[in-house]
């Protein structure tokens, strides 16, 4: 059962690193499966949930441009449509195949799955920093310049980080200053056409991943998260991002590439270090 304290944690983390390129998905699938010992699948779906309070941050922080999606011809709404549809063009397959073939994958592997989860993860994060260090300089575009084909190239690009591991912010951040933006549209773009990719994710992965609604909690898997400690956690992961989301809106330039570089670095050698001590144990 999740209490208190590890709700708090994952309010914290959730809300700071979600806006960074280390993927929080896979930072955080790999926080419940090296620490609390979860099942690969049930962090994924638990780390998705969390989800839920950064999206509430961002309609928060930009919802004047939310309001404007009233309005179907507006610029705001054809590309988080259109983007909307890119990212499930490519997400629906990838996660369908990674529910499918994760546990026959990691069954023909000498390495525990847990070992070889949060060695992939390393891999991938530095596979987004290597990407993101190839970015030009900032663009001069603004979103409203977006095409509909960039739009779907965005969003198709989102989709890739389906996979734990993969950041969805830094991709679209870097698709984005590639086709030209400037540095605060790839943010307030990146950060807007998340919304309803965490709807459609959350949704989606809830119901291949099973879950049930008890009378005082919310169980998913073996996993059992009390409302109360549900509710707090949302709240608290939502305004942590409000509050991150603000810092780096401000700043002018982020180093993206060193972000994933050194994450994946650090991921890899812990998958060593516990290999060994599985190994010596």
């Amino acid at each position: 059962m999740i209490d208190l304290f590890q709700g708090i944690l994952m309010a914290i983390f959730q809300g700071i690193i979600e806006w960074l390129p280390i993927s929080s998905e896979g930072q955080l699938s790999l926080f419940f499966v090296t620490l609390y010992g979860m099942e690969e699948l049930e962090a994924v779906t638990l780390a998705l949930l969390l989800h839920i309070g950064t999206m509430i941050s961002v309609l928060w922080f930009f919802r004047s441009d939310f309001k404007k999606m009233f309005d179907l011809k507006a610029d705001i709404t054809q590309v988080t449509l259109i983007a909307t549809l890119g990212t499930a063009i490519t997400a629906l397959p990838i996660v369908l195949i990674f529910k499918a073939y994760w546990e026959t994958f990691t069954t023909s592997f000498p390495i525990p799955p847990d070992l070889l989860f949060t060695g992939i993860i390393g891999i991938l994060l530095i596979i987004t920093g290597l990407i993101l260090a190839k970015q030009p300089e900032q663009g001069i575009r603004e979103l409203n310049s977006l095409t509909q084909k960039e739009a779907l190239l965005l969003g198709m690009a989102q989709g890739i980080a389906a996979l734990p591991g993969i950041s969805r912010s830094g991709i679209t951040i870097t698709v984005l200053l590639f086709i030209g933006l400037t540095q605060k549209d790839a943010l307030r773009t990146s950060f807007i056409i998340s919304v309803p990719a965490v709807l459609g994710a959350t949704a989606l992965e809830f119901l291949l991943s099973g879950f049930s609604i008890q009378s005082d909690a919310l169980v998913i898997g073996s996993v059992v998260f009390p409302y109360w400690i549900l509710v707090i956690t949302i709240i608290l992961t939502a305004f942590i991002g409000i509050a991150t989301m603000n810092g780096l809106m401000k700043l002018k330039s982020l180093p993206y590439d060193r972000f994933c570089i050194g994450f994946g670095t650090g991921t890899i050698i812990l998958a060593f270090l516990l290999f060994i001590i599985h190994v010596v144990s």
